[in-house]
């Protein structure tokens, strides 16, 4: 099985994965717009592709598929699920498993406001957020709410238009800086909403960290979860982690991989709040701490292959080691040496 990763950046890491866990018996091809990210020099075939929001994107992805016998495909980054996931059928009419989300669930990951009012129609714990000036300094006023706050982009991924606000003036100028910032990013290329959607206005939070890898097979049935603390961040992402038990989350996981039935591995951030843990965000995707549990023993990327055959995969591949500490490093290699398309 020749498997597909499209927007594939920095991940040269996950391209590793892949090619180890197909032990020989296919290709990753690698797609990106920059023949030059990390990722194109790891994998086995790479090709340069538009833009996801280049409105040729979908047919050149079928395209490749079919040309390079694809058998499976998946994304690393936010705005190209969004995309993919309004093709899925697509995919799926040429041949092609897409470890993908349906569109509804694309859509709804991608805003966070929504996101966080399905996420307390279910009856889980979410900051408190406001998408406008006018309802933050109502709540402020009546005490729903109190400094310090964050904004950041309500649709948006890394660390799009954050800022953490101390005071009302605080408050004032840096909501209008992150417009600002937002309105110039690559989300507008996607959508164009109006200046009281481009942001969200949050509680900050100020215990651990946590991100959780939840773990479904390709017919969306519940496999597992992992967890890891969070020590730093650089541009978004985790940086440094600590693996943990997930035990301290209940049966969270199990009832979110029930209601979403997705396929594959999402990301969950959230924050501890006085011992409550509070959801921030789903990424309906491979995230960046997905490679400390892979370090610590995790291989998610040979179970979607086994499940793929029809095949169990192994327990050990489910189960990585709790309490290993992990960071990225930035280590120069060399490129393998072979043309990108």
């Amino acid at each position: 099985m020749n498997v597909l990763l499209t927007s594939v950046g920095r991940r040269s890491y996950m391209v590793r994965n892949f090619r180890d866990a197909l032990h020989g018996a296919g290709k990753v091809v690698a797609a990106n717009t920059s023949a030059h990210s990390p990722g194109m020099y790891e994998a086995d075939v790479a090709i340069v592709v538009p833009p996801s929001h280049d409105p040729s994107y979908a047919e050149v992805i079928e395209q490749l598929c079919l040309k390079h016998d694809i058998g499976m495909l998946c994304s690393f980054h936010e705005l190209d699920v969004f995309v993919l996931a309004q093709h899925r059928k697509r995919l799926i009419d040429a041949g092609v498993i897409p470890v993908l989300p349906d569109f509804e669930w694309a859509k709804i990951c991608l805003d966070k406001y929504e996101c966080g009012l399905r996420l307390q129609e279910c009856g889980w714990q979410v900051p408190w957020t406001a998408t406008t000036l006018a309802a933050t300094e109502l709540a402020l006023a009546e005490g729903r709410v109190r400094f310090p706050l964050v904004i950041k982009a309500r649709r948006g991924f890394g660390s799009l238009g954050f800022h953490r606000c101390r005071d009302l003036n605080e408050l004032r100028t840096l909501h209008r800086q992150a417009q600002i910032e937002i309105a110039g990013s690559l989300l507008q290329s996607f959508s164009r909403p109006a200046d009281d959607e481009l942001v969200v206005i949050q509680e900050m939070l100020v215990g651990a960290e946590c991100c959780v890898d939840l773990v479904n097979d390709l017919t969306g049935n519940y496999a597992a979860h992992f967890a890891c603390e969070v020590h730093t961040m650089r541009t978004g992402e985790s940086d440094c982690v600590t693996t943990i038990d997930p035990a301290f989350l209940g049966d969270l996981p199990v009832r979110f991989s029930q209601m979403t039935r997705h396929s594959g591995l999402w990301g969950m951030d959230l924050m501890m709040d006085h011992g409550i843990p509070k959801i921030i965000d789903i990424n309906p995707r491979f995230t960046g701490d997905y490679a400390f549990q892979h370090l610590a023993g995790a291989n998610i990327p040979a179970a979607l292959l086994a499940w793929a055959r029809g095949e169990k995969p192994a327990s050990a591949w489910l189960q990585p080691e709790v309490g290993m500490r992990c960071y990225k490093d930035l280590a120069p290699m060399p490129a393998r040496s072979r043309g990108i398309e």
